[in-house]
């Protein structure tokens, strides 16, 4: 989807939510109250601060938007005991269609047993309930941003009566900073139900709008974090605002989750007790998962809410570093334009090591922010080779191609492989070393940038000897001579044969002052951490050394060898010409 696309899918949903939130005043009649019951045992444990959080079979009751990020096949059934017998069951599934757009579908009942509402025991019994149906698609643009929408019907009975309803439900959830700081907007129950009997009017659904952040922590450990806040405006309510944590403690095979949360409401305040606080647990085994939630409402009494959820295919190996070796990726990339890093194409082989158990499957192009400029997907085995031809999915040409990545997914019965991102071009890491060169520098040599992605073979570095001046004259009040500086090899500290003539000659010019000092000074440069430079730079001093003493016959008591490490670079510049300069010896002679 283009920029044009998402910006205008925000704009839409950012016209619904929040006029309501910043308007909507006073207190309307509003039909089936009983949208407003919580929905999702995590989510009532947590204060109901769950509209930037929605990651389950239940987000379509919070934020549409919520069901793209599920990956699995997601199903939970819910009951909650309420005043007077009153039951709420809830049952929602969460289908992925493909990879960052999944359909939601939910069901939920709202009964209580048959009453008798007069003084009259032969009298026919009283019935009551409301029923709900739901449906909702979410999906992700990109990797900061999901959008979703959807609908539900309404049935409300009272004895021999019924009242039918529709609303519109929309959210969105930005994610920011890697995905650990989410905002979630959602507009929910924005519709009408007919009253009973055939002289009634026509009633609003009490219409809900929501905002939230959630910021999740520690993403990959065993403990994990995860804080929300909220804001919750019905159009007959005041603002309520909320908070809730929940923190899981484990592995994906066997975890254990505690929960909190409170929100102020004015309706609830003279209620008593510990109203607006809830608390809740969880425990999950592998595929399955069991939470329980328990929310006071004061005198009125406390409610118990049990739920269960199993996701399809969620048993995670037990090493999780073996699922990125169900698929292996063989990538031949050709350059189109070395300056911009445009690609001409990108072959790319596709080897699952067990075929027949993909059931979908789903290749990413994604630019050096990692957002997705290139989607292949489709169900079932991908196929043997996939070529992309360095555009986006609107025909556009990227650029910086270079440094674009590939993400290949795959869902099977033992669940999701994922394959880490890599560059598209593999530059053999020892022709780089050679050149005293990385991934960084490679924009500011395009011409070696280019023939090291078509493959042709690099030729040497041209060898420079250094040489003597005919005439030195030594300067200053210690009569300095400063020496041509000795070249080395990139994370070497080997003499090169060709420099032995040099060397030869810096000693006869040594032994011509026999009270001199002379200093050498060794120096690296990009070649590893700062310990291992310092210690690379000080062997090529020692090498040095060694030969004047052992080769040149130089007294050894005239000599100081010492190592800099990348202290003092000659040419800070971004070239592989100004690093095979920093990576060094210098020789110093004070003949007074």
């Amino acid at each position: 989807m283009t920029r044009f696309l998402k910006i205008t899918a925000l704009v839409a949903v950012l016209n619904t939510v929040w006029p309501a939130l910043i308007f909507a005043s006073g207190v309307s009649s509003t039909g089936a109250q009983f949208l407003e019951i919580p929905v999702g045992v995590r989510a009532a444990a947590m204060g109901e601060a769950f509209t930037a959080v929605a990651d389950d079979a239940t987000a379509s009751e919070w934020n549409t938007a919520g069901l793209a990020q599920l990956r699995l096949p997601e199903f939970n059934l819910l009951h909650t005991s309420l005043f007077e017998s009153l039951n709420y069951e809830f049952f929602g599934a969460a289908v992925p269609l493909r990879p960052g757009t999944t359909l939601g579908l939910s069901a939920a009942l709202n009964h209580t047993p048959a009453f008798n509402s007069t003084n009259d025991p032969s009298a026919v019994l009283g019935q009551a309930s409301d029923f709900l149906f739901s449906a909702g698609v979410a999906r992700e643009f990109g990797s900061n941003l999901s959008v979703g929408v959807g609908g539900k019907f309404i049935r409300s009975s009272l004895q021999s009566d019924h009242a039918t309803g529709f609303g519109l439900d929309a959210g969105i959830l930005i994610y920011l900073k890697d995905r650990l700081l989410t905002l979630g907007l959602s507009a929910q129950n924005v519709g009408q139900i007919n009253g009973f009997g055939q002289d009634s009017v026509r009633e609003k659904l009490p219409a809900t709008y929501r905002a939230g952040l959630a910021a999740r922590f520690l993403q990959g450990k065993k403990i994990q974090p995860t804080l929300s806040v909220e804001v919750r405006k019905a159009i007959d309510t005041d603002p309520v605002f909320m908070a809730g944590t929940e923190v899981w403690v484990g592995n994906p095979n066997l975890a254990i989750a505690f929960r909190a949360g409170y929100q102020s409401n004015s309706l609830t305040r003279d209620l008593g007790g510990s109203v607006g606080s809830s608390f809740g647990t969880g425990v999950r085994f592998s595929s399955l998962q069991f939470d329980y939630a328990f929310v006071p409402y004061g005198f009125l009494g406390n409610t118990q809410r049990f739920s269960m959820t199993y996701r399809y295919g969620g048993k995670k190996p037990e090493a999780p570093e073996e699922a990125t070796q169900q698929v292996q990726v063989d990538v031949k990339s050709q350059l189109e334009d070395a300056k911009t890093g445009s690609v001409k194409t990108a072959t790319f082989d596709l080897k699952p090591e067990a075929r027949t158990d993909i059931k979908n499957w789903a290749l990413d192009i994604t630019d050096a922010k990692g957002n997705i400029v290139r989607r292949y997907a489709g169900k079932g085995v991908p196929p043997k080779s996939l070529v992309w031809d360095g555009k986006d999915d609107q025909g556009n040409l990227v650029t910086g191609g270079i440094f674009t990545n590939y993400n290949l997914r795959t869902i099977d019965k033992r669940g999701q492989q994922v394959i880490a991102s890599e560059p598209l071009f593999k530059i053999n890491s020892s022709d780089l070393a050679m050149r005293g060169m990385d991934q960084r520098s490679l924009t500011a040599n395009p011409e070696l940038l280019a023939s090291l992605v078509s493959g042709v073979p690099l030729p040497a570095p041209t060898e420079t000897v250094p040489e003597l001046p005919a005439t030195l004259q030594p300067i200053g009040d210690m009569g300095a001579v400063k020496l041509p500086s000795l070249p080395f090899a990139a994370r070497s500290s080997e003499l090169k044969p060709g420099y032995r003539n040099y060397l030869d000659e810096v000693a006869k010019l040594i032994r011509k002052y026999p009270g001199a000092k002379v200093y050498i000074e060794g120096h690296a440069y990009d070649e590893g951490p700062e310990k291992a430079e310092v210690q690379l730079s000080q062997l090529r001093a020692d090498t040095v050394l060694r030969y004047l003493v052992e080769v040149g016959k130089v007294e050894p008591a005239q000599l100081y060898s010492r190592g800099h490490g990348s202290s003092a670079p000659m040419d800070n510049r971004p070239l592989e010409s100004s690093r095979a300069k920093n990576r060094r010896v210098d020789i110093v002679l004070f003949t007074k």
